[in-house]
């Protein structure tokens, strides 16, 4: 893991050369530069550490592509694009803390998700649920199938139950550390605060047809199919975090917690 100073002093000594020659390229990025750059990614030490092996090669630049994921987040792009534009634009790359020749792959993007995301996503073989075909008025839900889940879960943390192997706890736990905790030791977030959890339905990459494996040649047929999101039904609800947005939303039952997104500084 890097040392914090390290990073801050690259970042000052670095853009302090472009912004002599090229002032606007910098103010251009102000805001997401702002944000990295007190971003206290020290404090992932205590989470990254015990998901990687302690023998063979050790881990490097796990700051850096958290950094990474919250800049390509608050920028809105795809991985591929965002590693394209980290290669050809230096103020981006400075900001996230590498040089143009130690960017992290794409590779190492997705293993620093897999290990912070414990969920089995291989491809699984069910039926095909249909969307629901009534049709409601404005402003109107359907009938919860489930009535009373939360009551329920409220029930069980109150007798002490707790939830510690679902698959988002790492990332609640940089998210706690990194931005609320952060949050809170300068004076952002005030020790009493009123909590509310939800969940949300988000557009994901999947077909909710799936991928026929019979030999029907009716595309409508009953037989199970092969879906690639293995959580998706016609919509999906996951946990998702935007650390440049302020907001995490995470599955049913959880937080909803303003980062640390009000902070800015100025790097001279």
């Amino acid at each position: 893991m890097e040392l914090p100073y390290r990073y801050q002093e690259f970042v000052k000594s670095t853009l302090r050369d472009i912004s002599q020659t090229e002032p606007q390229r910098v103010l251009e990025y102000e805001e997401i530069i702002s944000k990295l750059y007190i971003l206290p990614t020290d404090k992932l030490l205590k989470v990254m550490l015990p998901l990687y092996s302690s023998i063979g090669r050790p881990a490097e630049l796990q700051p850096e592509i958290f950094r990474s994921f919250v800049a390509m987040s608050e920028l809105g792009f795809t991985l591929d694009n965002w590693l394209a534009k980290l290669k050809n634009n230096e103020v981006l790359r400075t900001a996230v803390g590498v040089t143009e020749e130690a960017i992290p792959s794409a590779s190492s993007h997705y293993d620093f998700i897999n290990r912070i995301i414990d969920m089995d996503e291989r491809p699984k073989i069910r039926l095909k649920k249909r969307k629901p075909c009534k049709k409601l008025g404005k402003n109107a839900k359907l009938p919860n199938k489930n009535p009373g889940v939360v009551q329920r879960l409220v029930d069980k943390i109150t007798c002490g139950r707790r939830f510690n192997l679902r698959p988002e706890r790492h990332l609640q736990q940089i998210f706690a550390d990194v931005c609320v905790a952060s949050s809170r030791e300068l004076g952002l977030i005030p020790d009493e605060i009123d909590v509310s959890g939800d969940g949300t339905c988000i557009q994901t990459g999947a077909s909710h047809y799936g991928v026929k494996t019979c030999e029907c040649k009716d595309f409508k047929c009953d037989c199970p199919r092969r879906f690639s999101d293995p959580i998706m039904k016609f919509s999906s609800k996951i946990s998702f975090l935007r650390l440049g947005a302020g907001t995490a939303i995470m599955n049913a039952g959880s937080t909803v917690i303003p980062a640390i997104s009000s902070l800015r500084t100025t790097v001279n």
